[in-house]
C-alpha cells in the first residue's frame, strides 16, 4: 500500500466527457497516508491501492476458510445471516463484498501513461461519460512498476485497472452482430473495443482508450506470480 506521492499523484476522482472535459473534479484534501486519511471526517478523500497488496494486508492474523461459496444473505437488526453454497450458515456483524479482487491489471507503457495524464492530469480516479449510457473507470498509481530483468521494456510502466459499461439493452441490439464467449478473454477484450469504436467520437480520447484495452491479457499467463498479473483471472 504505497503512500501517496507528493506533487506526484493526487488521490482522487475526475469525471470527464466523451472527448476529454472535465465535468467534474472534487476537490480533496491532501493526506500523508493511510491512517493521516482516517482522520479526515469532512469531505472527499479516497486512496488508491493495489488490491492484491491490500487483501495481504487483510488476511494477516485473520482466520481464513477457503471453497466457500456465498448464495444468499439476510440482513437482520443483529447483524447478517450468510449462507453458502455446502448448506453451512455464519452470522457476522459487517458482511464485506470484495467482487473483482481478482480483476487484471494491465501495464501501461510511458508513452500512453503521458497521452492518459495530458486529458486527466495526475488524479488517479478517471471516469469517462459518453452519451449513449456507457462509461469508462481508469484507476491507476504513478508509480513505476518494477520490472522483470528478462522483460524486454526499454521504458517505465505503470499498473492500471479498466473498467468499461454499458447498457444491458445493448446486449440485445449488438447480439446478433457478435457473439461474446464470457469464457474467452480476447473475445470480451475485442467486443469492449468494438463498442468504444461504435459509441464514441473519433478523438484523441478514444483512441487512447483502444490502445489501453489492447494491453489487456487475452489468455491467462503461464506462470501465474509473474507480477504484476499474479491474481490475474480474465472472466471476472
Amino acid at each position: 500500500m504505497p503512500n501517496p506521492v507528493p506533487d506526484v499523484e493526487t488521490h482522487g476522482i475526475i469525471i470527464t466527457d466523451q472527448v476529454g472535459n472535465v465535468l467534474l473534479a472534487p476537490p480533496t484534501k491532501p493526506f500523508k497516508d493511510v491512517y493521516d486519511l482516517a482522520k479526515i471526517s469532512r469531505g472527499l478523500s479516497s486512496m488508491i491501492t493495489y488490491r492484491d497488496r491490500l487483501r495481504d494486508v487483510l488476511l494477516e492474523d485473520v482466520p481464513v476458510q477457503w471453497n466457500k461459496k456465498c448464495i444468499e444473505y439476510l440482513e437482520t437488526k443483529e447483524g447478517v445471516w450468510v449462507s453458502f453454497e455446502d448448506g453451512t450458515q455464519e452470522f457476522c456483524n459487517i458482511l464485506v463484498g470484495a467482487d473483482r479482487i481478482n480483476s487484471p491489471n494491465i501495464s501501461i507503457p510511458k508513452h500512453l501513461m503521458d497521452k492518459a495524464n495530458k486529458i486527466h492530469g495526475n488524479v488517479l480516479a478517471r471516469k469517462t461519460l459518453g452519451t449513449k449510457g456507457d462509461s469508462t473507470f481508469m484507476m491507476i498509481r504513478l508509480i513505476p512498476i518494477k520490472q522483470e530483468q528478462n522483460d524486454e521494456k526499454n521504458e517505465p510502466h505503470y499498473r492500471a485497472t479498466l473498467v468499461y459499461s454499458y447498457t444491458s439493452e445493448l446486449d440485445n441490439v449488438e447480439s446478433e452482430k457478435v457473439k461474446v464467449d464470457d469464457n474467452d478473454p480476447s473475445s470480451v477484450i475485442e467486443h469492449v473495443k468494438r463498442l468504444i469504436r461504435t459509441l464514441r467520437p473519433d478523438c484523441e480520447l478514444t483512441n487512447l482508450l483502444l490502445e489501453l484495452w489492447d494491453l489487456a491479457p487475452k489468455t491467462i499467463p503461464n506462470d501465474p506470480i509473474k507480477f504484476p498479473f499474479k491474481t490475474y483471472n480474465p472472466i471476472q
